[in-house]
Order: structure tokens, then C-alpha cells, then sequence
């Protein structure tokens, strides 16, 4: 480089941006990787993937797929019958405390109590 060069004469290097894969590619590149003898690594770099990016999607994938908590029915409307359900079914909730986690199993059909409670016990 010329140090005597004017400012001008010098090319700004481009800037890299990150590249964006879309949800389909993602899948595919999972489910190859889920191949029996395949390797996560062998995959990644056959695609020209980082492998540690890959091993990232599995932890995403793995973690979405995990069911643990109930779904709870969106709140109905004004005026909409209530849904009815079972006294025994209950939502477990956990709370992180400083000494670990609580987990509470609420029942259900008393899920509207349990918002000034978590509210209490947060605090």
C-alpha cells in the first residue's frame, strides 16, 4: 500500500454480512445430520457450514421439540361459554429461586389464581 496515496485512491474492504438460511434448508441439513453414521461436522463442512452453526440449529430444534409444560387454551372472549376441564389436570409450572427451582403443579381450572401467586413469589 502507498502510504502517499490520497484517501480516495484507497478501496474500502466490503464488509461481510451474515448469511441467512432459510427454515427448509435448515431441515434439510438436520435431517441429514440425523443419518445413521452421519456426522454433524461431515455435514456442516460438506455444505460449507461452520459446524458449531449446526450444532446451534440441533440445541434450537431439540429444544422446540421438547413438550414439557401444557399448552393453555387462549383466554376466551366476553360473552364465550368457558372451556371446561378435568379438576385433575393441572399446569407444572417452575420458578427459579436462589436456592434451585420450584416446581408447582397448579390445578387448571384455578389458573387465574395462580397469576398473583407467581406475582408474590417472584418479588
Amino acid at each position: 500500500m502507498d502510504y502517499d496515496a490520497p484517501l480516495s485512491d484507497v478501496a474500502p474492504t466490503p464488509k461481510k454480512r451474515r448469511r441467512r438460511y432459510s427454515a427448509a434448508f435448515k431441515a434439510q441439513i438436520l435431517a441429514e445430520c440425523d443419518h445413521p453414521g452421519a456426522s454433524v461436522a461431515g455435514v456442516a463442512i460438506r455444505h460449507s457450514l461452520n459446524p458449531n452453526m449446526v450444532q446451534k440449529w440441533r440445541l434450537v430444534q431439540r429444544r422446540d421439540s421438547q413438550d414439557d409444560f401444557l399448552r393453555l387454551p387462549a383466554p376466551s372472549s366476553p360473552g364465550s361459554q368457558p372451556a371446561t376441564v378435568d379438576d385433575s389436570t393441572a399446569v407444572r409450572m417452575e420458578v427459579p429461586t436462589p436456592a434451585g427451582r420450584l416446581v408447582v403443579h397448579w390445578p387448571l381450572n384455578a389458573i387465574e389464581r395462580s397469576v398473583d401467586w407467581l406475582r408474590a413469589v417472584t418479588r
